[in-house]
């Protein structure tokens, strides 16, 4: 976590210096000015439920796994209620299961295997939302949005745990770290989402709030191309992948996918757009 706090630092040192263009008062110009577009900068940060999908192979119980992520954005707003914007965050992200299984351990007994596996990741990820606002109100506004997301994982680790009822079976744990072995570098996905956007003045300084909730599914499979090679190969069938051993053509594919509660904080950095920084901003008579 402590680099997930200074990921955090960075965002705030990095957006925070804006305040500075809003220190004095700003000149009032017309909603009607040709020019009523703007850009706003700011952090954005999220939680969220991250589980895979598998498409082939039998799922053990599902587990949530939980991860942060923090980053910066930015977007470009028109006078017609359409955002298009760029966020690039650092992000936790992963899975975990839990299947059991009996077998005869003697000719009388039967024994119990529990197995827990669990995969970390951390990432870059870069995401493209365009957001469509709705209604009139200049100050509190509903939105929807849709987003292609481009993940980059850097590593982390798998750690899959095998323990017996039976005391005379010893546990088996096995760690690996996450690598072009045991899953795709890389991952696209589809994020669709719904939220509240609130204007709000601090000082002279106008900020955007927007929290919203999504939903994100990759569209690849994010098997490796070697898990690919090992699970076709031979005639003996047997691959050793996440929570068991798993029939090759069983493989099937593997896709992330996550629901987020994100928050958004966003500063107009147009000087000029003081008066302008509401929605609508053009859709409004001057007096």
């Amino acid at each position: 976590m402590k680099k997930f706090n200074i990921i955090i630092a960075l965002c705030l040192m990095a957006v925070l210096p804006l305040q500075a263009q809003f220190a004095k008062p700003l000149k009032s110009r017309s909603i009607n000015a040709s020019n009523s577009s703007f850009i706003s900068v700011g952090i954005t940060g999220s939680f969220a439920a991250n589980d895979m999908i598998y498409t082939a192979m039998h799922k053990g119980e599902f587990q949530v796994y939980l991860g942060p992520t923090a980053g910066i954005a930015v977007e470009y707003n028109t006078m017609k209620n359409l955002g298009i914007g760029l966020d690039v965050s650092y992000v936790m992200r992963g899975t975990k299961e839990a299947t059991s299984s009996t077998f005869l351990s003697s000719y009388t007994t039967m024994t119990t295997a529990r197995v827990n596996y669990e995969m970390s990741l951390k990432g870059i990820e870069a995401r493209i939302p365009v957001t469509l606002y709705l209604g009139s109100d200049e100050t509190v506004k509903p939105y929807v949005y849709l987003a292609p997301r481009v993940s980059l994982w850097l590593g982390d680790s798998i750690r899959w745990k095998r323990t017996y009822d039976d005391a005379s079976y010893a546990p088996v744990v096995y760690t690996h770290a996450v690598d072009k072995g045991t899953m795709n570098p890389y991952d696209i996905s589809v994020v669709a989402g719904l939220g509240v956007c609130s204007r709000i003045m601090l000082g002279q300084m106008p900020l955007f709030l927007k929290f919203d909730l999504n939903y994100g599914i990759s569209v690849l499979s994010n098997f490796s191309k070697e898990e690919i090679a090992a699970a076709n190969e031979g005639s003996e069938g047997f691959v050793f992948y996440g929570f068991g051993d798993v029939e090759h053509e069983e493989l099937g594919r593997r896709h992330l996918q996550n629901a987020e509660a994100r928050l958004t904080i966003l500063i107009p950095i147009k000087k000029r757009l003081k008066d302008a920084c509401a929605f609508n901003q053009g859709m409004r008579k001057p007096k």
